[in-house]
Formats: C-alpha cells, structure tokens, sequence
C-alpha cells in the first residue's frame, strides 16, 4: 500500500510539475527533489516565487488531467539525447542524469525523466490538493497530498472556513469582506495604540535618583516595540545619566524594558532582580534588557515594585 501510494504521489507530481510549466513558461521550473512520507509529499522547485492563483490554477488542471484517465507509460534509452530525440519536451534534471534513461510519459500531456514508481492510469491518483507553500531563496517547497488523504483534507479545509465564518459572523460568501474589513479596524486600532504609547512615554517625568535621572513607567496594553524603540532612543540622548523602566501589562503578565546609560547600573542585573521576585523570564545587557513578569494574582503590584527598584537602585548606586 505505502508504494502504491508513493507511486500515485510520484505520479501526481508530474502532472503537476507540466501544469506549473505549461502556466508559467517552457523554462520557468526545475524540479529538483520529490519525498514521499506517511504524512505528505513535497516537492522542490526552483522557480520564481508561485503565486496562490497560480497554484489553485495548476490544482484545477491537475485534477482535470487525472479525471481524464490519461495512460502513463515507461520508455528507456541509451541516453537523455536519444531520449530527447524522441520526446523534444522531455523534463530532466541532467545533473542526475548518467547512462540509461527511463522517461514517464503521460500520454498526451508530459514527458519526464524519472527513475521512480508510477502508476499506469491518471486516474488511479484520485484527487491532488497543495497543503502548503514556503520560500527559500529560489527554491519553492511544494507539500501535497494525493488521493484519500486530499480529499480527506480538502473537507477539513471546507470546514475549518465554515467554523471561521461562523466565528466572525460571516458566512461563506461574505468571510473575504470581512476578513478586509477587520484587518483595516486592526490596522487603524494598532496605529492608535501606537499614538496613544509615543504620547504616554513623552507625559513622563524623571524622577531625580543620587545624580540619576529615572523614567519609570507603568501602562497597560501598549505597543511593546515602540516602549522599546523609545527607551533605547531616551537613554541615548543627552548627556545625564538616566535609567528607564517600562512595565507593559498584558493579561497576566508585565512585560519590562530596562535601559541604562550610568556605568553604575546594570540593567540585565536589575531586571534578573525583579523576575527573581515575581517570576518570569528575560535578559540583556548592561546598557539594554528585556522580559516579563507574572502579574496574575489579581494584585496590582506596580507600585511595590517601583518601590522595590527604587530601593535596588539606591543600593547600586551607594556601592
């Protein structure tokens, strides 16, 4: 069963592998490695980036050449010339290629190289379906499923979208519209929290600390990359000595920015402080730390571990 299966595999990838060249152009793709698993198939291409509608495109021709019951055949020759010669379309990747040749020839649609099982009949693959696409460099990874298994996925697929459609409220016909619509509220909702942080970070006053300026703030769902880009971008200017805490709650748990431009403070040793006494995790350097801290029990614990910092700070700093 598990050849038959890598056979229906091998076979649906020729198919598709004609279909993307057929689409994008005689010299758009080389295949360069198929796989077979218990899970899924993959192949990998060395072509321009696939777009989705190329691919869904190629699904559709794929799975009408299938349904045509196309005859597959095997031919050897001497070499890939000869080959060539009698099949001037032939795929082959030639690096691989020495001696005796096997072409695979699905009648009427492809020619391929290929020295791995097939089966005899388009038919036999039943339905092909891409699971999914990713990108290295030139190289696309192509993972598939074939027969059984892609139609069991493709129903999953039909839905998982219907579950999302019932979630948003939507339905299947509408889902796109407001998927659109909620990404453009999410844009604008993330550019407002990002005025209301850059706004909040620039109402602080520094508290005045044995020679040490300190910006200590406190928030609750902000941007943590702008608290982070203003820190560093606080710390850096003017010539006092200044240390910066933001604390950034998020449900249960505060994540913390500490920056530090005083030779006298650690901000990485501040920072193993605080987890330290109310769990978490993070680290850095003495100039830059990052992290967070549980802060589930229900207690607003801000102001105690102001308190807590102000004192680590007034010991570092007397040392």
């Amino acid at each position: 069963m598990e050849r038959y299966h890598d056979a229906r595999a091998h076979t649906a990838e020729h198919i598709f592998a004609r279909a993307l060249q057929n689409l994008l152009g005689p010299e758009s793709i080389q295949v360069l490695k198929v796989e077979h698993t218990d899970d899924v198939n993959r192949v990998y291409i060395r072509c321009k980036e696939l777009s989705m509608d190329e691919v869904y495109q190629a699904m559709i021709i794929v799975n009408r050449t299938i349904e045509e019951g196309r005859t597959v055949r095997e031919h050897t020759f001497p070499s890939l010339d000869e080959a060539r010669r009698r099949f001037p379309d032939v795929r082959a990747y030639e690096v691989r290629i020495t001696g005796n040749v096997r072409v695979v020839e699905i009648d009427g649609y492809d020619h391929s190289a290929c020295i791995k099982e097939h089966v005899s009949n388009t038919r036999e693959c039943e339905f092909f379906i891409v699971k999914s696409i990713s990108r290295e460099r030139d190289i696309s990874k192509v993972e598939y499923l074939v027969g059984d298994k892609a139609k069991r996925y493709a129903i999953e697929s039909v839905k998982r979208l219907a579950d999302i459609a019932m979630m948003l409220r939507a339905n299947m016909n509408t889902l796109e519209a407001t998927l659109s619509n909620i990404l453009e509220e999410l844009s604008m909702l993330r550019t407002s929290i990002r005025s209301v942080t850059d706004d909040a970070v620039s109402a602080l006053s520094a508290v005045r600390v044995r020679e040490l300026n300190l910006y200590y703030g406190s928030f609750n769902m902000l941007d943590d990359d702008i608290l982070i880009k203003k820190a560093s971008t606080m710390v850096k200017d003017g010539t006092d000595n200044k240390l910066i805490i933001f604390l950034n709650r998020k449900r249960d748990r505060s994540n913390v920015v500490i920056a530090s431009n005083d030779p006298r403070l650690d901000s990485n040793t501040l920072l193993k402080a605080i987890i330290a006494r109310y769990g978490g995790k993070g680290g850095g350097k003495a100039e830059f730390a990052t992290g967070y801290i549980i802060t589930s029990l229900g207690v607003d614990v801000d102001h105690k571990i102001k308190q807590e910092v102000m004192g680590l700070i007034e010991q570092l700093l007397a040392s």
